[in-house]
């Protein structure tokens, strides 16, 4: 049996690391996942499975996914350290793997029968866009669709945030709302949430195809995108918050077009 790799300067370790650098995930169309659920979620959705890396105490579960594969795919075990050093978290799981990239075809998207589609315009912190990513899945979305200037859809805390839903959603990246706007035509409203929106989303009919957008965290929609839209809405907040975190506010409107949508209470 081999010896668990202990150096960082070892090639394994190197490719595993070089994923928490966008250029790198970009230039080999890779990114990485953490742990057993995570990573056999990917394999249910039909995701590809590179390599994998462990700790001893994970030797089962890495055993178990290689069993699960129809090709075997370079399988390492390495030190605690090293798994803490790959790892972006503070208590890693103890396994990891290396994924293709999901590639979705905005032209296919665009081109099917659309009925609710989520924006992120701009939105550049990796735990919002994984939640965003994470609530398009849990309301059932025909797609995600993101602009320039969003934080990386592959940034291990988005991933790590959107627990799974990568293998789930149709999901689009640099495309501008313009462009989407035009593209989508009369066949879907763009419906911008914004806190100085037109009207209260409980006052909105959402029955119809509707393209939600929502901005960035610290200066909502921009000003070259909110004349494009249909309309804006905003959530009415009897307290004393100001605000809403941007996924927590696309997930009221996003159930609150499913509401609609099936009569009754969610």
């Amino acid at each position: 049996m081999l010896s668990p790799i202990t150096s960082r300067n070892h090639e394994v370790v190197k490719r595993f690391r070089k994923l928490g650098r966008r250029s790198h995930r970009d230039k080999y169309g890779l990114f990485m996942v953490e742990g057993l659920n995570l990573i056999q979620e990917g394999l249910d959705a039909g995701a590809t499975l590179k390599e994998l890396a462990y700790v001893n105490a994970r030797a089962e579960e890495a055993a178990y996914i290689r069993s699960r594969l129809d090709e075997p795919v370079p399988a390492h075990e390495i030190s605690q350290q090293l798994m803490d050093w790959i790892s972006d978290v503070v208590t890693s799981q103890g396994i990891v793997g290396i994924v293709d990239q999901l590639d979705s075809s905005y032209e296919e998207l665009v081109s099917s029968e659309l009925s609710m589609l989520l924006v992120a315009d701009q939105v550049r912190d990796p735990g919002n866009l994984g939640a965003l990513l994470r609530i398009a899945d849990a309301s059932g979305v025909d797609g995600f669709v993101m602009t320039t200037g969003c934080v990386d859809l592959y940034n291990p805390k988005v991933v790590r945030s959107a627990a799974g839903s990568h293998f789930h959603v149709t999901s689009v990246k640099d495309v501008e709302v313009l462009r989407l706007s035009q593209d989508v035509g009369d066949r879907v409203r763009m419906l911008g949430l914004d806190p100085r929106g037109d009207r209260c989303y409980l006052d909105e009919d959402l029955t119809g195809p509707v393209a939600l957008v929502v901005g960035n965290e610290a200066f909502g929609i921009t000003d070259v995108d909110r004349p494009i839209l249909d309309g804006t809405v905003y959530i009415h907040m009897p307290g004393k918050a100001e605000s809403l975190n941007v996924a927590s506010a696309a997930a009221v409107v996003l159930f609150e077009a499913l509401r609609q949508r099936r009569g009754e209470c969610v």
